[in-house]
């Protein structure tokens, strides 16, 4: 079989595999967005941006012993990302407040 002097099998090697690490550069950059406080997710757990502002008549266990202690940047979950905010195991693609708090919250 005589191969095109344009088209070889290496050129096409070469062409996929620049274009499969061009597509794993670019999944790997993409920035997480921030998780909504109105996410059904979020909600059912009652995250909040701000510990401070947790319902503790509704969520208690902010208000046991510790609670003030308690928030993403303190759970055993969260990831710090440096800039004040981390991803979460329980909000698997977004970003969380590290200030923020959920019911999910787990000690470290």
């Amino acid at each position: 079989m005589k191969q095109s002097p344009n088209m070889t099998r290496r050129s096409v090697l070469k062409a996929g595999g620049a274009s499969l690490a061009g597509l794993i550069i670019a999944r790997s950059a993409q920035a997480e967005e921030m998780l909504s406080v109105t996410d059904p997710t979020a909600v059912a757990l009652g995250y909040v941006e701000d510990s401070s502002t947790v319902d503790v008549a509704k969520w208690t266990k902010k208000a046991g012993p510790g609670g003030e202690n308690q928030h993403c940047s303190t759970c055993a979950l969260y990831t710090d990302k440096g800039d004040g905010t981390g991803t979460c195991a329980i909000f698997p693609g977004k970003l969380v407040k590290g200030a923020g708090w959920c019911s999910g919250w787990t000690g470290k």
